[in-house]
């Protein structure tokens, strides 16, 4: 794959791409220490994955983030920087992971192992069509058309939830307010997400949860084919799918109803 490593500091930059070379033996990394100038390479340039620092001169890391995004919409960002402040905004970005510097080669890797988009190296096109999930009507998730059954019915809530958030890093705190619109439940949380972890392992599809330091998400959201996810790429064709109905078992979930329905016959 190939890598480019932005950040204004030169040695944080090259020993960022020395961990990228650890854990990825064949990776192609370009070290750039301008943003400005990182924007205007030849359009041709065709880069897996950016590692970005956040505070740089000319234009932030969201911003350059936002500007190639524009253009490559795929684009799998990783942020590794000094500063939490920008977390929302990177995910807000459908960024693949943010790390805090110093990043450690383990973190590098997690990151690398879990790319928000497929590329034609990483290995995911294997998984790609195993994994179905159905939010317009009932919400469903197939792994080879079987519907999986997990141990408990709650489980299957989270899971949706985490697919509602769309691969965001969801916290323990915000997911337990959104199922169960209070406090105290810890210890059932922790049980959910075990059974969400051991159905999908026993089934080899356990990489498409990311798990660090009390957040959740979905990872590897092109190797699920959804039906809002279509909608989210192209909402006029993705309206063709939409029944009436958008993960109806779940009250949380009726304000996206309410946004696809008016979506879709404003296109009538």
């Amino acid at each position: 794959m190939r890598y480019i490593v932005l950040d204004d500091e030169i040695i944080a930059a090259n020993y960022l791409a020395e961990l990228i070379k650890e854990n990825d033996e064949d990776a192609d990394v370009m070290v750039i220490n301008n943003p400005l100038q990182a924007l205007k390479l030849d359009e041709k340039e065709h880069f897996d994955v950016y590692f970005i620092d956040i505070q740089m001169p000319g234009i932030n890391g969201v911003e350059f983030a936002t500007e190639l995004k524009k253009k490559y919409p795929k684009s799998n960002f990783v942020f590794v920087t000094g500063y939490a402040d920008y977390m929302a905004n990177a995910f807000e970005l459908d960024a693949s992971d943010y790390l805090m510097k110093p990043a450690t080669s383990i973190q590098v890797g997690h990151a690398i192992e879990n790319l928000r988009y497929s590329t034609e190296n990483s290995g995911t096109d294997g998984k790609k069509h195993r994994i179905k999930i159905i939010c317009f009507g009932n919400f469903d998730v197939l792994i080879d058309n079987v519907p999986i059954r997990f141990k408990f019915d709650k489980t299957k809530e989270l899971m949706a939830y985490l697919i509602h958030r769309r691969g965001s890093r969801c916290t323990s705190k915000e997911i337990m307010a959104t199922l169960w619109e209070d406090e105290g439940h810890d210890s059932y949380y922790r049980m959910l997400k075990k059974d969400l972890y051991d159905s999908l392992n026993e089934l080899g599809c356990g990489d498409i949860i990311y798990s660090e330091r009390g957040r959740l998400g979905i990872a590897k959201l092109d190797c699920i084919d959804c039906d809002y996810f279509k909608w989210l790429r192209n909402k006029e064709e993705g309206s063709k799918l939409y029944n009436g109905e958008y993960m109806a078992q779940y009250s949380w979930a009726e304000e996206v109803n309410a946004l696809i329905e008016f979506e879709k016959y404003s296109y009538k």
